[in-house]
């Protein structure tokens, strides 16, 4: 039997954790929304476990797609472990959208020394399950809730508690991480993630179509074995087409690729006639043909690069030329956004080559790429030779003939 003194010091550890929950609970409520973690989460009835592992082993598809995702590798991602350790004190934020659930933190912000954002309270997290954080954003984080597994169907058959959320039908889940746009006065860093600012912008919110038509293309299959098909659909959000470079199966990510054409579109002119000699120009307009929002959107350091070239018949580089659209910010000693060329939906730039004809044939080669980091950047950060900081995502050639 318990002695007295014993049942004494567990009740006042429980009400130790209870205080602490509900004070962390109390701050979040006074942050932004991409600051909050969802709450913890218990086990829906029917289920052993939160782990994607244990979702897929009936909705094989799906997590083997998943597996391949940004989303499952949020957290492993060598780029935000390297920004979390430049800037640890502020961690506290960024973790609430790369491992979303509570069940995922190893402490919780129960307030601000001084009210400064790099001087958090922390309180160890008694729901903290560490073999979870790195599972990033996980099945549960979108989709379980309040003890059931949350969907987009209203008539559903599962050995698991089941609810219908209207949320997987509009953008309202995505854009909670996706659209995170802070200042923090006297602070030499911001968050600027306008995705939702730039969607809600332009033709794409407009007509009603969320980021799931293009980052989750419809699919009509069984979501388990044996299961009647339903049109639900693919779980790998592919976005930029950069890898993280961590996916299990490197031939599905390319599959879903596929599913999903780049947003940028080069349209080049015809070559330029002119006889050997003289100057020439050729013009490619940059088009964001195919992005519901600004191009490129997200983290401030990514770019499309274009670059276009004259080369020989031998494929010597007769001229080149590049055009860089970005957003550039000056971030010491305060920060301050310098310019913002990026493409909105529909939006187009025109990059321009000027050379001089050569005689006998030659080609004209225009590419677009998407930069995730540059090399400086990369370099500075010790990301690993492996890991993915570029990828072409439109190529167009014409051969002149010789004259």
């Amino acid at each position: 039997m318990p002695t007295t003194r014993t049942l004494r010091l567990a009740l006042l550890a429980l009400c130790v954790v209870a205080h602490s929950s509900r004070a962390a609970t109390d701050f979040y409520a006074t942050r932004p929304l991409f600051e909050r973690p969802f709450p913890a989460q218990r086990v829906p009835a029917g289920l052993k476990s939160l782990s994607a592992r244990e979702c897929g082993g009936c909705h094989v598809a799906i997590y083997r797609e998943w597996r391949q995702s940004v989303h499952a590798q949020a957290w492993v991602d060598p780029q935000f472990q390297a920004e979390m350790r430049k800037q640890p004190r502020v961690s506290w934020m960024c973790v609430n959208c790369h491992t979303p659930l509570v069940n995922q933190l190893d402490s919780l912000v129960v307030g601000l020394e001084g009210g400064d954002v790099e001087r958090p309270v922390r309180r160890a997290n008694p729901d903290y399950v560490p073999a979870f954080e790195e599972e990033a954003i996980t099945c549960a984080a979108c989709h379980v809730r309040d003890g059931a597994v949350e969907g987009p169907f209203r008539e559903v058959r599962a050995p698991h508690a089941t609810r219908y959320s209207a949320e997987f039908r509009s953008s309202a889940l995505c854009l909670r991480c996706h659209q995170a746009v802070q200042s923090y006065p006297g602070k030499n860093f911001i968050c600027t993630f306008q995705t939702g600012d730039e969607w809600r912008a332009g033709p794409w919110a407009a007509r009603g179509a969320p980021c799931q038509d293009c980052h989750m293309p419809a699919v009509t299959r069984p979501l388990v074995a044996g299961g009647a098909p339903r049109r639900s659909g693919l779980h790998g959000w592919i976005g930029s087409h950069l890898r993280k470079g961590r996916e299990t199966a490197p031939a599905l990510w390319d599959s879903l690729a596929a599913r999903l054409p780049p947003g940028v579109e080069l349209r080049p002119d015809p070559a330029p006639r002119t006889t050997p000699g003289a100057s020439a120009t050729w013009r490619v307009r940059v088009v964001n043909a195919h992005a519901g929002h600004s191009l490129p959107t997200g983290d401030p350091e990514r770019e499309v690069r274009v670059e276009l070239a004259a080369l020989s018949a031998a494929g010597d580089t007769l001229a080149r030329s590049e055009l860089t659209i970005a957003q550039r910010y000056q971030w010491y000693p305060v920060v301050r956004k310098l310019s913002d060329d990026r493409l909105a939906a529909g939006a187009q730039a025109t990059a321009t080559l000027r050379f001089r004809t050569p005689r006998g044939a030659y080609r004209l080669v225009a590419r677009a790429l998407n930069q995730r980091i540059s090399d400086a950047n990369a370099d500075y950060h010790h990301l690993p030779a492996w890991y993915p900081r570029r990828v072409e995502v439109a190529r167009v050639e014409v051969a002149v003939p010789g004259r």
